[in-house]
């Protein structure tokens, strides 16, 4: 016969061994990436949505952020540019890369120059692979 109360040491260590669950993830399978700074924004195109997200205006990362989703869209090539559109009406988004080493915040460089259209507002970073960083 098992006692109830034997039972008690083992539930309570599990209790302690919780999981945290994965890390925040806003796309499953990461297509591409981008980020600006000055306002602070991050846009991640996965593989069935667009991520965009926003800081207050001249804010930065650690201010209140504001996402918003859009359906994932193909890459379209235009010469040596490669651009995503998607949306309807006046919520709409294009993301457009040009090849060519950019130079981020923090001394990053990565290997696109990046413009970010939404519904009107443009907004200017790096993205694509990161080419080096500041303690190369």
């Amino acid at each position: 016969m098992i006692r109830p109360l034997a039972l008690l040491p083992p539930l309570l260590l599990a209790a302690c061994a919780t999981d945290r669950g994965a890390p925040f993830n806003p796309v499953a399978s990461v297509a591409y990436s981008a980020l600006g700074h000055d306002p602070f924004w991050l846009v991640t195109i996965g593989d069935d949505s667009i991520i965009l997200t926003l800081g207050d205006e001249g804010g930065r990362a650690d201010g209140a952020l504001d996402s918003h989703s859009f359906p994932r869209a193909l890459p379209q090539v235009d010469g040596e540019f490669r651009r995503w559109e998607s949306g309807d009406g006046t919520a709409t988004i294009a993301i457009q890369a040009r090849p060519g080493p950019c130079d981020g915040s923090g001394g990053r460089r990565y290997e696109d120059h990046v413009r970010v259209r939404l519904s009107g507002r443009e907004l200017a970073g790096c993205g694509g692979r990161l080419l080096g960083g500041a303690d190369d």
